[in-house]
């Protein structure tokens, strides 16, 4: 089964399946940054005297930063997998 021609609809679901993975990209990374500032980089510094006390507060911020992220990621992935429909228009065998 060959595939077919990409008309101008499968190109506009191409551009939405494209945002949603830079969305994925940058929500992983948001996620990443917020854990790790939470969980290792403000108790290290805080620990070792490199930053006072009161900083160790802010790590509800970037856990919460961290959780929000996480669930935008959750969001987008799922969204990308509807816009991946436009698959089936273009090729027939989808697992291949």
């Amino acid at each position: 089964m060959d595939p077919e021609y990409i008309t101008s609809e499968s190109w506009s679901g191409i551009g939405s399946f494209l945002t949603f993975l830079w969305l994925f990209l940058v929500f992983q990374v948001s996620f990443g940054f917020n854990f790790l500032m939470a969980h290792a980089v403000i108790p290290s510094l805080t620990e070792t005297g490199h930053l006072p006390q009161r900083v160790n507060k802010a790590r509800r911020v970037f856990y919460v930063g961290a959780v929000g992220s996480l669930a935008a990621v959750v969001f987008v992935v799922s969204r990308a997998f509807v816009e991946a429909q436009f698959l089936r228009d273009v090729w027939g065998r989808f697992w291949i």
